[in-house]
């Protein structure tokens, strides 16, 4: 004899052929309630940790929509009515985002293994996806659906299938609807609603107390009033909430016997980790992605984690994009090659700098214009060369003739140093590095921090000091700074001594030398750059629109000021590194040498010019960049110094 349960009611069928026509709702426990299965999600909390986990990372994901151009190539659309409406599934009134939508369908579908959304048109065309709950639409049909039945409030409305994008599982015994995975999970919730009952029973009673009461062999007979009368009394008294502890006292013979609860004995903790884990078993969820982390390492959960989006929540995303792509693109036009996807790559990709590792060995090339980079951190387009795409001088594409290799300077040709000009090269983009990282680490402090600074007491607050905290900023710069003076000088010093061919016995004593006048010049630099800084924050505030001001004074920090000090400084810590070499190498005389196509009328007066080494220049400088020039002498400076 055959039993279905439909709506709460259990029917016996005979041998007759027979077919559902309704989901299943509910399922019986060990008592004798039905509990629907939205009341099974309600009190079951595994059941809602599973269900939960499984929609909110389901729907975090972006839904995109493609069309094929060829095998290897694909184009997103973004304009068509098909991505707008899941980007939009209802009007702004009805505040239903994407997500709030594809969360209810894959909670539907965990519950009930069935989702339903009801196409909402307007001129024939949808324009709408509203979901409908499943415990109000009922699919009617043998083999396949021929309509579908929504019964809310006693009223009752058919709609013809190609109205309806229904999602479903898999049910052996209805080909129409899917079978809820909680009927796999009877018994274990069962279990544990059996002992949560218990449990809950056990605290309201609250009685500390627990044991049998035995009578005397030779006590009268206790008449059923007497007995009624004692039970109640004493349940007065020491049993209910407010009675926990009491002391009980018994009447003359009685005696008391302890028993209690063991929850190791009945294995009630074991049973609730148990449910926790048939539940995730049941839905295909990696233990420790839902806090089993029994036999959890960081290997085996970073390895799960890439299971999850693979294994675990790959069919459903599947099984969600053929859905849509059947049920629902065939209602607007231009759809041939079109596909939607859940952009899972997101959560499969690794950190930033893997991926770069994977995709630079993939290309073999740089594949990022500058421009792109710089998209990335939300900075403006610098257009011209920033659009296009670097070639290494080494790599040859496609019938690319090979590059010619830069020209080197004649040989013996004066005033010309090769090895020099790639030194200044590679650590002017060392300190540009440096700075604007130092400038980006600034902006993020600031600027969330303007708003707060204009409400309190605005630009006062800032230049005095209690939103651009000078001592902080002075100190992280000078120690960025010193590292990188002291490689800057220390180059430029084994330079000088390779050119010179001098021999400097100890140079840990030479760099310990050296050491005092970097580290007082990190000092001032730090000082000098962050005043600026600070004071082009002080003006930010009074614009019209500070927040952008901020915001655009960073920009040309990084662009600019980030740049152009990275001339000054190696300019200042490499002739310094130089001219300490010379000087400890026993070398006479320096010549004063301009670099640049424009300098200024002093130093295009010195080009040329030979003093002794420990003499100054005219402008009061021993080499190009020394401080004691002033900022008008330093500024931008290429200048160089050759010893003799």
């Amino acid at each position: 004899m055959a039993a279905v349960q439909s709506l709460g009611t259990v029917t016996q069928l005979g041998q007759a052929n027979w077919t559902l026509t309704q989901p299943r709702r509910g399922l019986r426990l060990y008592d004798d309630f039905n509990y629907d299965y939205a009341a099974l999600y309600r009190l079951q909390p595994n059941v809602r940790v599973c269900v939960d986990f499984l929609a909110r990372n389901i729907a975090q994901l972006g839904l995109h929509t493609f069309r094929r151009v060829s095998e290897t190539d694909r184009v997103r659309v973004r304009d068509h009515p098909l991505p707008l409406l899941l980007a939009r599934p209802l009007p702004p009134e009805m505040k239903v985002t994407r997500y709030r939508l594809i969360e209810a369908l894959v909670s539907d579908l965990g519950i009930y293994f069935n989702a339903y959304w009801l196409k909402l048109r307007q001129g024939g065309a949808v324009v709408g996806l509203l979901r409908i709950p499943p415990i109000y639409m009922t699919p009617v049909g043998n083999l396949v659906p021929t309509s579908y039945s929504l019964d809310i409030g006693g009223r009752h409305t058919d709609f013809a299938p190609s109205e309806v994008v229904h999602f479903r599982g898999y049910s052996p015994e209805d080909p129409i609807g899917g079978l809820s995975p909680l009927e796999t999970l009877r018994r274990v919730l069962a279990e544990e609603d059996s002992a949560g009952n218990y449990r809950e029973e056990f605290w309201q009673n609250a009685a500390r107390m627990e044991g049998i009461i035995k009578r005397p062999a030779a006590a009268p007979e206790w008449s059923d009033v007497a007995r009624t009368r004692f039970l109640a009394e004493f349940n007065a008294l020491y049993a209910g909430q407010g009675n926990g502890g009491q002391t009980a006292v018994l009447e003359e013979g009685m005696e008391w016997e302890q028993t209690s609860f063991d929850p190791q004995q009945s294995e009630y903790l074991g049973g609730r980790k148990l449910t926790r884990e048939e539940c995730a078993r049941s839905y295909h969820i990696p233990l420790p992605m839902v806090g089993i982390l029994d036999h959890a390492t960081f290997s085996n959960i970073t390895e799960q984690h890439k299971n999850l989006y693979q294994d675990s929540l790959g069919p459903w995303l599947v099984s969600i994009e053929q859905d849509i792509e059947l049920q629902l693109q065939s209602d607007f036009a231009d759809v041939v090659g079109m596909y939607s996807e859940f952009n899972i790559a997101e959560k499969l990709a690794g950190s930033f700098e893997d991926q770069i590792k994977a995709y630079q060995t993939a290309v073999g090339r740089p594949w990022m214009t500058p421009d792109e980079a710089r998209a990335r951190q939300n900075m403006p387009s610098m257009g011209g060369d920033a659009a296009m795409l670097g070639v290494p001088l080494n790599l040859v594409v496609g019938d690319m003739p090979p590059p010619a290799p830069p020209a080197l300077p004649p040989k013996g040709q004066k005033g010309i140093d090769s090895a020099a000009i790639h030194l200044r090269a590679k650590f002017r983009e060392q300190w540009t590095r440096v700075l604007a990282r130092h400038y980006r680490r600034q902006e993020e402090a600031m600027v969330s921090r303007v708003p707060k600074a204009l409400a309190a007491a605005g630009t006062k607050v800032l230049v005095g000091g209690i939103w651009f905290d000078e001592e902080r900023w002075n100190s992280e710069l000078s120690a960025d700074l010193f590292g990188l003076n002291h490689l800057t000088a220390r180059a430029w010093a084994d330079h000088a001594i390779e050119q010179g061919g001098m021999a400097i016995e100890d140079m840990d004593a030479f760099d310990a030398r050296m050491d005092p006048w970097l580290q007082e010049h990190s000092q001032v630099q730090a000082v000098g750059i962050n005043g600026k800084v600070r004071d082009g924050l002080g003006a930010a505030l009074n614009d019209p629109n500070p927040l952008e001001a901020v915001k655009n004074l960073f920009e040309i920090a990084v662009t600019a000021w980030a740049v152009n000090e990275a001339i000054s400084a190696v300019t200042s810590a490499g002739n310094f590194g130089a001219h300490e070499a010379a000087n400890a190498g026993g070398l006479k005389t320096k010549t004063w040498r301009t670099n640049s196509k424009n300098p200024r009328p002093s130093h295009a007066a010195m080009n040329g010019m030979t003093v002794g080494i420990r003499e100054n220049f005219p402008t009061g400088q021993r080499w190009p960049g020394d401080p004691a020039g002033g900022a008008d002498e330093n500024a931008n400076c290429e200048c160089s110094v050759d010893f003799n």
